[in-house]
C-alpha cells in the first residue's frame, strides 16, 4: 500500500514537472517567434536604406548643380526625405527598446542608418550654403551604448528635441547620429566640430551644447 502511494506521488510529481517544462518550452517558442517577427520587420526597414542611400547620393549630385531658382524645390525634397528618415528612426528606437534578443544582428543596418543621416546632414549644409541659410540644422550626437545615467539623460534630450521639431517643423532639420559606432565619416565630422563628449547637440554647425538642454535654451538658437 505504501509502495503504491509512493508510486502515485512520483507519478504526480513527474507529470507536473513535464507539464511545467512543456509550458516553458511553448512560452519560449512563442516569445522567440514574436521577437523574430519584430526583427524581420526592422531588418526589412533597414534594407530600404540601401535604396534610400542611392537616392540620397543622386540628390547630392543634383543639389550641387542647382541655382537660386531651384532652391525651393530642392529644399522641399530634402525636408521630405529627412522627415521620413527621422520618423523611421523613432520607430527603430521603439523596436530597440522593446527587443530582448537578436539585437546584435541589426548592428550593420544601424550603421547604414547613421551613414544615411550623416549624408542628409552634408546635403543640408550644401543647400544652406547655396540657398542662403533658409533653415536650421540640429545634429544630435548620442551614444549607442550609454551608461544607465547617460541613457536617462539621452532619453530626456530626445524628448526635448522631438518637442522642438514638432513645434518648428520645416524651420529645422533634426538629425540624431550615434557618435560611437566607429564610422569614419562621423568621426571626421565630430573632429571638425570639436565634438569630444556624448551626448552633444550641434546647431547650425557653430553652436555646440553638451548634455541636456531645456526647450527654452534650444529655442534661443532657432
Amino acid at each position: 500500500m505504501v509502495h503504491k502511494i509512493m508510486n502515485e506521488k512520483v507519478f504526480i510529481f513527474l507529470e507536473a514537472f513535464f507539464i511545467a517544462v512543456l509550458v516553458l518550452i511553448i512560452g519560449f517558442i512563442i516569445g522567440y517567434a514574436i521577437e523574430s517577427a519584430r526583427l524581420n520587420s526592422a531588418l526589412n526597414d533597414y534594407r530600404q536604406f540601401e535604396v534610400s542611400m542611392l537616392d540620397l547620393k543622386l540628390q547630392d549630385y543634383y543639389f550641387q548643380t542647382i541655382d537660386q531658382g531651384q532652391c525651393s524645390q530642392a529644399i522641399s525634397a530634402n525636408f521630405n526625405f529627412s522627415d521620413k528618415v527621422y520618423q523611421t528612426g523613432l520607430d527603430i528606437e521603439k523596436y530597440e527598446q522593446n527587443s530582448q534578443i537578436l539585437t546584435g544582428m541589426i548592428l550593420t543596418e544601424k550603421e547604414q542608418y547613421v551613414l544615411l543621416k550623416t549624408e542628409i546632414w552634408l546635403n543640408s549644409v550644401l543647400l544652406k550654403n547655396r540657398c542662403g541659410d533658409p533653415f536650421h540644422t540640429i545634429v544630435y550626437f548620442y551614444s549607442q551604448n550609454p551608461s544607465e545615467t547617460t541613457r536617462q539623460e539621452q532619453a530626456a534630450i530626445s524628448d526635448t528635441l522631438k518637442q522642438l521639431k514638432d513645434k518648428y517643423g520645416n524651420a529645422l532639420i533634426l538629425l540624431p547620429i550615434a557618435g560611437d559606432l566607429n564610422l569614419d565619416i562621423v568621426s571626421i565630422q565630430m573632429e571638425n566640430y570639436n565634438i569630444t563628449s556624448l551626448p552633444t547637440i550641434l546647431i547650425d554647425e557653430h553652436t555646440k551644447l553638451e548634455g541636456y538642454q531645456s526647450l527654452s535654451t534650444l529655442e534661443k538658437y532657432i
